[in-house]
């Protein structure tokens, strides 16, 4: 028995023994996958011939947005120097630090707020509003109070992780404020 379909399944060639129906399923879902991929593809590379054309014909603030050209331009540039690999060390050391530390923060809150009653319910209307405020809107304040170099970006990574900890210790039920 032949196990022959028109498309080239990744079971074919590996002497398995499929049906007819099998191995079309396997078609049908090789196909599938192949359209999302191209359609995410296509919306990607449309988004930014779009964000290119408007930033060209001036319908967008590129001293915001830039244009997409530019910033591949300016990732070649940096690449071709080598501080590209610079500039992600230092990304990412900002971003771990803040994180870890954020979290070691958020894990003694959240401790503190289950081993104590008061502090928790002392507490519980400033975490409401903490909570209710999107993170990255706190950035430019934390940027002013901590300043715009590496401290105010780990200050801004430790927010965003306390804040990630204290909900998930209030989300567990890991403290109880009535």
């Amino acid at each position: 028995m032949s196990n022959k379909v028109n498309c080239k399944s990744t079971a074919e060639g590996q002497n398995y023994k499929f049906s007819q129906e099998h191995l079309a399923y396997l078609c049908t879902v090789k196909k599938k996958k192949r359209a999302i991929l191209f359609t995410q593809v296509a919306i990607l590379v449309v988004f930014f011939l779009v964000w290119e054309l408007a930033a060209q014909l001036k319908l967008i603030d590129t001293f915001l947005t830039s244009y997409p050209s530019q910033m591949w331009r300016l990732f070649l540039q940096l690449a071709k120097d080598g501080s590209l690999l610079e500039h992600v060390g230092i990304s990412t050391f900002e971003t771990v630090v803040g994180f870890v530390a954020g979290t070691i923060l958020g894990t003694i809150i959240a401790i503190l707020l289950w081993w104590s009653d008061f502090i928790s319910k002392v507490l519980d209307p400033y975490m409401v509003v903490l909570n209710a405020l999107p993170k990255t809107a706190l950035a430019p304040i934390i940027i002013l109070w901590a300043g715009a170099g590496i401290p105010g970006i780990i200050v801004t990574a430790m927010t965003v992780s306390i804040v990630f900890c204290y909900d998930t210790a209030y989300l567990s039920g890991a403290y109880n404020i009535y």
